[in-house]
C-alpha cells in the first residue's frame, strides 16, 4: 500500500465514526491514537475514573442487549447484578417497542465495511433490523442528557451508519428492495425511554454524505505530521487520556456533547472486517 501526497496514512486505511470524529475534535489525538497508537499515559483521577466506569457500564448494557437478541436468557445475569444504575438501564430497555422494527431479519452487533475512495469505512450496528422494503438501525445510548434533534442529525455516527448501510444494502440484504429512502436510524436513550431520536434518509443525503466523508478521509490522509496539532478548545481535553502529553493536565470540565461519538467505543475486531471491501 502507498501513502498519498506525503501523508501519514496508507491507501486502504480503515476509518470509522470514532476516528473521523477524533480528528475533527483534535487532530493530535488522532495522530496519537490511530497513527502512533500511543499507550494512554494519564493516571485516572476521580473524575476520569467515574467517566471510565460509566463507559464500562454502557459496554455491559450493549453486551446484554446483544445476547438478548440472540435468544440468551439474561434474567439470571441481571438478577445477580449489584450495579443499580446498570440494572435500571436494563429495565428501561425492556420497554423498547420491538414491534416497531422490521422482523424478517435482526442482527445485533453487525460489522460492515464499505469503500471510501482510496480508503475504507467501518460501522458496527448495535442492532440492524430489516425486511424487503425497510431497514432500521438501532443504537442504544446511556447519556445523561438527551441530545437535540439537530445534533443527532449532524453527528458523524448518523452520517456514517446510514451511508454505510445504503452503500452496502445489496450485500447486506440481497433479496430486499432497500433504497436510501427506506432506511432509518433510531437512537434509543435508556434515560429518556419515551423520547427516541429518529433520523430518516434520502438519495440526496446519501450523495452528500459520500462526498463529505470522502473529502474528510482525503484531508486526513494527506496531512503532514506537523498539521496534527492539539485542539485550541481546552474543553475537549477534559476526558482525553493523552492530555499530559500536551501539558494540559488542568483543563475545564466539559459538560457539552463533543465526546458523544466516543461514548461506547468498541475495539474493532479484525476478524469481523471483510477483506477487499
Amino acid at each position: 500500500m502507498s501513502r498519498e501526497h506525503g501523508g501519514l496514512l496508507e491507501t486502504g486505511f480503515l476509518f470509522s465514526q470514532h476516528s473521523l470524529n477524533t480528528f475533527q475534535q483534535c487532530p493530535r489525538r488522532f495522530l496519537l491514537r490511530y497513527i502512533e497508537r500511543q499507550p494512554w499515559p494519564v493516571p485516572e483521577d476521580a473524575a476520569m475514573g467515574e467517566y471510565q466506569e460509566r463507559l464500562a457500564r454502557g459496554r455491559t448494557l450493549h453486551l446484554w442487549m446483544a445476547r438478548q437478541q440472540l435468544g440468551i436468557d439474561m434474567a439470571p445475569t441481571v438478577a445477580a447484578c449489584q450495579d443499580t444504575e446498570l440494572a435500571g438501564w436494563w429495565r428501561a430497555a425492556q420497554r423498547f417497542d420491538w414491534y416497531s422494527l422490521p422482523d424478517a431479519y435482526r442482527q445485533p452487533e453487525l460489522p460492515l465495511v464499505v469503500p471510501l475512495g482510496d480508503y475504507r469505512l467501518y460501522a458496527r450496528y448495535d442492532l440492524l433490523a430489516y425486511e424487503r422494503e425497510s431497514a432500521i438501525i438501532v443504537d442504544w445510548k446511556t447519556l445523561e442528557t438527551r441530545p437535540r434533534e439537530r445534533t443527532l442529525q449532524q453527528r458523524l455516527q448518523t452520517r456514517v451508519y446510514l451511508y454505510c448501510l445504503a452503500a452496502a444494502a445489496e450485500v447486506v440484504a440481497p433479496q430486499s428492495d432497500l433504497t436510501p429512502e427506506t432506511l432509518q436510524m433510531v437512537y434509543w436513550f435508556t434515560n429518556f425511554a419515551e423520547d427516541p431520536g429518529v433520523v430518516t434518509y434520502s438519495s440526496g443525503q446519501f450523495q452528500r454524505d459520500g462526498e463529505r466523508l470522502r473529502d474528510l478521509a482525503h484531508e486526513i490522509a494527506t496531512q503532514p505530521r506537523e498539521a496534527f496539532e492539539p485542539t485550541p478548545d481546552l474543553r475537549r481535553c477534559s476526558y482525553c487520556l493523552y492530555r499530559t502529553l500536551c501539558e494540559r493536565e488542568s483543563v475545564p470540565d466539559s459538560s457539552d456533547e463533543t465526546w458523544l461519538d466516543e461514548e461506547i467505543d468498541f475495539t474493532i475486531d479484525w476478524d469481523d472486517v471483510p477483506d477487499g471491501s
